[in-house]
């Protein structure tokens, strides 16, 4: 039997070698797993090391953190101690202007029509009296010619009483007939009184048979105008065609949270802000709202303001600031001194050198950099006012 040769080298060599495409797919997604677990692994040794380190910097007890002798800290701690000062300024809130109700004069169309001309613009001075808008209306002829008609009946009956009046003298006729000519010509003028008033009681200026304008009921300024041509107007619509109101003084609507409302009166002084201005207005307030508004759950409340040089323009924003109207002072902290601990205000009292604790306290007005202390601490008192949340979290870890 011949033996079998062993297989040549060359038929391994000559084998098809597999893709490398998915082998470096495979070998890059590995080194990238590598990669992140190391970085995830590094950063969970900081944060574990950085917790060791501040487990053997403090050592808690109930409500308080004492810094151990000798340990180094690490960050700097700051105390600020609790004193008296002026009642803080309430925050601002928001402010629409408006037109005073009484300086405004709404106009709508006293007839149903079409609008065939605009004679002015929203912002535009008129003087009571001057040209709106134009209308036309079949209904200004129709009351012409009742207008017409009630002169022409009481023309007419007025010359049949002058003839009674005459047939009763030469007793051709009865003196019962004479008073009940009387009585339909006193009819007839009451419907040309109440035509006529009719008429002028639109208080428009006629243009033709059809068309009328609606006039300004005041002088002022156009900031109202809902009408162009074409527009189908009547007295029904449910917005004036126009209004023209005086801005020499302008109403400011502010929404006040309820807490603050209560301490607000119309003696009250505020500040009025224009957004990019830095002028203020100083005006006071004229009434505070007994209901809250149930949308925004706010009470409203109005501010009076002059307005000579035109500076509040109707339906903008303003900053409205309220006046504490307190010269008592009030206990006083920095902003950054209170942390909250869930729902409750906290803050850290130095009681010993190296030895704090925690505090709670009632907080009263605030502003960026200051909060007022209604309880919890005394004048006097050192609190933490940098570090206070690091003392919160070892509370938390610890406790």
């Amino acid at each position: 039997m011949t033996d079998m040769a062993p297989p040549s080298m060359n038929m391994v060599s000559n084998a098809p070698a597999p893709s490398s495409g998915p082998w470096r797919m495979f070998a890059l997604g590995f080194v990238t797993c590598l990669l992140l677990g190391a970085a995830g692994y590094a950063g969970f040794s900081r944060m574990h090391r950085a917790t060791e380190a501040t487990h053997s910097v403090f050592e808690v007890q109930n409500d308080t953190v004492r810094l151990r002798a000798g340990a180094s800290l690490p960050m700097g701690f700051e105390t600020s101690a609790v004193e008296y000062g002026s009642a803080l300024a309430h925050p601002p809130v928001p402010g629409r202007v408006t037109t005073v109700e009484t300086l405004t004069g709404p106009t709508f169309a006293p007839l149903s029509g079409r609008v065939t001309n605009v004679s002015v613009r929203i912002g535009a001075h008129v003087k009571q009296g001057d040209k709106l808008i134009e209308i036309r209306t079949g209904d200004l002829a129709q009351m012409q010619r009742e207008l017409r008609g009630a002169r022409l009946a009481v023309r007419t009956k007025q010359a049949i009483a002058d003839r009674m009046a005459m047939l009763v003298e030469s007793r051709a006729a009865s003196q019962n007939d004479l008073m009940v000519a009387r009585s339909e010509l006193d009819d007839a003028k009451f419907t040309a009184q109440a035509a006529d008033a009719k008429l002028r009681s639109l208080m428009v200026r006629q243009d033709g048979e059809t068309e009328y304008w609606v006039l300004a009921n005041r002088s002022g300024t156009v900031v109202q105008l809902d009408a162009q041509p074409g527009k189908q107007v009547g007295p029904n619509s449910e917005k004036p065609i126009a209004t023209v109101a005086d801005l020499d003084e302008v109403l400011i609507l502010a929404d006040v949270p309820q807490r603050v409302a209560g301490e607000l009166s119309a003696t009250t002084d505020t500040a009025i802000v224009i957004p990019g201005s830095t002028k203020r207005l100083m005006e006071k307030v004229e009434s505070v709202s007994d209901v809250v508004d149930p949308d925004r759950q706010t009470v409203p409340v109005r501010i009076r303001a002059k307005n000579p040089e035109r500076l509040l323009r109707p339906n903008a924003y303003v900053d409205v600031i309220f006046s504490s109207g307190e010269e008592e002072k009030h206990l006083q902290l920095p902003a950054a001194a209170v942390v909250t601990d869930g729902d409750a205000s906290v803050v850290f009292v130095e009681v010993q050198p190296g030895v704090l604790q925690r505090r709670r306290v009632e907080i009263g007005m605030q502003t960026k950099d200051r909060v007022e202390i209604l309880g919890g601490v005394k004048a006097g008192d050192k609190v933490v006012v940098r570090g206070a949340l690091l003392l919160l979290n070892a509370l938390n870890v610890e406790g």
